[in-house]
């Protein structure tokens, strides 16, 4: 329970960078519920640029990882990785969620993102891996 509880603190701190995007949900087929989003990856490149560069590089990517789903009773709801182009969709039953990004030995490294599942809806989040790249 200490666990579960420590897990939804950290999840509702990192919230504001980078969890929910737009207003959170999208309607569905009837009954049908769940999460849908993107992985992100990034920066992929330094943030100086070279002097006289003429084409910024794009420093984010799509990201193929996998992503453990926590009920708010602390028991694994589902598991899905992400596509290489980084989308990703579970269906789920209406609820509290946390999205558990698997993070890499040090890094690539996210952070949890609280999710409330409503009745016949989508939310859509991002869930963004740093790449430890300054």
């Amino acid at each position: 329970m200490r666990r579960l509880t420590l897990l939804v603190l950290v999840a509702f701190l990192v919230a504001g960078c980078g969890g929910l995007v737009g207003d959170g949900a999208t309607p569905s087929p009837a009954g049908a519920s769940g999460i849908r989003g993107t992985v992100i990856l990034g920066p992929t490149c330094p943030v100086e640029s070279e002097p006289g560069a003429h084409e910024p590089v794009p420093c984010l990517t799509p990201y193929s990882a996998q992503l453990v789903i926590v009920n708010e009773q602390g028991e694994v709801a589902a598991r899905v990785t992400s596509a290489e182009d980084g989308s990703f969709q579970v269906d789920l039953a209406p609820g509290d969620y946390i999205v558990t990004p698997q993070s890499g030995d040090p890094f690539p490294v996210a952070q949890p993102v609280p999710v409330s599942v409503p009745p016949d809806a989508y939310v859509e989040i991002q869930v963004n891996y740093d790449t430890g790249i300054r």
